[in-house]
């Protein structure tokens, strides 16, 4: 319990202070003598670009939030009220290959990073949704994740906390349940198609009004390009259309008239 406490202590101070620093066009850290400078390419959102990073001594670390607008942002790195000393994180913009930040910070006040855009092309995902009644009357709109294993290790953190990145674009899903999405193609990224880094694409349903996650779409056929966890290989590219079943989070599964669950059988491709 006191571990986790910590955890979610470090987590939102990281993210009050990364929100501080975004304000503007430059940092504007409200502790100006400890913070990490990631400079922008040009032709980068500010808003698209996703930031997990940790904090040498931190169990959990933070994610930064995206803003609008700006070409650089600080990360402070000033931990317990001492100045950390290093920093590790892992960077994406849409269009661009996945970095990762490996930085010792003894002796530097505020050093800086380009985030340098190394480009992706895209590949497609055609699916076919089967089994949308287990959306159970949600409409949903549809966006890829990549699931980087090998972050874990990477950042020092424990096998339970993933590192998920959302990649390409929103699809929404045709009355008879077709969809197609835009990914970048991972299997040519120096990180994500590496041998030695695992990861898989995961597609997610999300409600279009609330923003809550209904489902994981598990593919059900052909199986082979399908994971043990019910997300997709990654391949430079998916030739024949890709069949999905909805797998509903545990908020969202129908219930039964005393309350419980209805769950799937053990059998049944979300029972995985």
């Amino acid at each position: 319990m006191e571990a986790m406490k910590r955890r979610l202590i470090g987590f939102f101070s990281g993210l009050v202070l990364v929100a501080a620093f975004c304000s503007g066009q430059t940092p504007q850290p409200a502790n100006p003598s400890h913070y990490v400078e990631i400079k922008l390419p040009p032709d980068v959102l500010s808003e698209s670009v996703f930031v997990r990073y940790v904090l040498t001594g931190q169990d959990f670390g933070g994610w930064v939030q995206p803003h609008s607008g700006i070409s650089s942002f600080g990360i402070g790195t000033t931990l317990e009220g001492r100045p950390a000393a290093g920093i590790k994180a892992v960077l994406y913009a849409p269009g661009c290959a996945i970095q990762t930040l490996d930085l010792l910070l003894s002796g530097f006040d505020h050093p800086r990073y380009s985030l340098i855009c190394q480009p992706l092309r895209n590949i497609g995902i055609q699916g076919a949704l089967v089994r949308s009644d287990r959306l159970y009357g949600h409409k949903v709109k549809l966006q890829a994740k990549y699931l980087a294993r090998w972050a874990q290790p990477f950042l020092g953190l424990d096998d339970s906390i993933g590192t998920s990145i959302p990649v390409g674009d929103v699809a929404y899903p045709s009355a008879d349940g077709h969809f197609r999405l835009a990914i970048p193609d991972l299997s040519q990224d120096p990180l994500a198609g590496a041998p030695d880094h695992p990861g898989e694409i995961q597609i997610w349903a999300k409600d279009e009004t609330s923003e809550a996650i209904v489902a994981q779409l598990v593919p059900t056929d052909p199986q082979p390009i399908k994971t043990r966890m019910g997300g997709l290989k990654v391949r430079n590219e998916y030739l024949s259309e890709i069949v999905f079943a909805p797998c509903p989070t545990s908020s969202a599964w129908a219930h039964n008239r005393i309350g419980f669950d209805i769950r799937p059988d053990p059998g049944d491709v979300c029972g995985h």
